[in-house]
């Protein structure tokens, strides 16, 4: 990544690899860069979990809004969301590249025609999601997308938490997962009607994350193999819910 980002670059520890093929640029307004794409080939160097997820956000994403449509990707961390929307106009805020966290809604009210978080919510301390989906509705025109692990995926996040120590796990664990059916209804009393997909395989998730954690030597080509091969796969408990709102007036 090719960052002009002053002091605040990765100013936090975070346990996910910075990923190549996108340029982040300051923008007018503190804490928040645009995502310029320098080579889209690159998301086949994700991990499995963040292809996947960022796929299938990216798909839905397609199908709300025009590339010429303004979009803010949401504690994004190093902007790979873009890598999926080439075409697409982006900006990124994230504490850890930009300087920025969502609850301090560095954005103008309504100033993007969507907001997207991925696998952002569960790493927001429970006392403070209402206020984050308040900021993500403030800042959104028309859509709201979010991403989070299943809270069905307990006993996995437990058991991989317990095997890795992963930061971000902790969280999961520590703080619990979303309920979507809470934030489908906070949503709600914003002025946004809603609905869930779950997709993602959690048994995948499970032996290639711990594999990223233990054997990390091993999990660059394992990732590229799962992406090519299982990034479509069928499940039988899943990982993901993937909510997306749309304002009602």
């Amino acid at each position: 990544m090719n960052a002009v980002l002053g002091e605040t670059t990765m100013s936090q520890s975070v346990p996910i690899k910075v990923i190549e093929g996108v340029e982040l640029i300051p923008c007018e307004r503190s804490g928040i860069c645009s995502v310029r794409v320098l080579n889209a080939e690159a998301r086949y160097n994700l991990s499995w979990d963040r292809y996947v997820r960022l796929k299938a956000a990216a798909d839905t994403i397609k199908k709300l809004v025009t590339p010429d449509a303004g979009i803010l990707d949401v504690g994004g961390y190093d902007g790979a969301l873009a890598l999926f929307l080439p075409a697409y106009k982006i900006d990124l805020i994230d504490p850890a590249t930009t300087g920025a966290s969502l609850l301090q809604g560095p954005a103008a009210d309504r100033s993007y025609e969507l907001a997207a978080a991925i696998d952002v919510l569960e790493h927001v301390v429970p006392s403070d999601r209402m206020s984050a989906l308040e900021e993500l509705a403030r800042m959104a025109r028309q859509h709201v997308v979010l991403n989070y692990p299943c809270q069905s995926t307990k006993a996995a996040q437990n058991l991989v938490l317990n095997a890795t120590n992963n930061a971000l796990v902790r969280e999961h664990v520590q703080w619990e997962l979303p309920d979507t059916d809470w934030v489908l209804s906070k949503m709600a009393e914003l002025g946004f009607r809603g609905s869930m997909v779950s997709y993602a395989s959690v048994a995948v998730w499970l032996g290639q994350y711990l594999t990223l954690n233990l054997a990390p030597d091993a999990a660059k080509e394992l990732n590229r193999y799962l992406i090519e091969h299982h990034a479509d796969e069928p499940f039988s408990a899943p990982l993901y819910h993937l909510v997306v709102c749309e304002r009602e007036s």
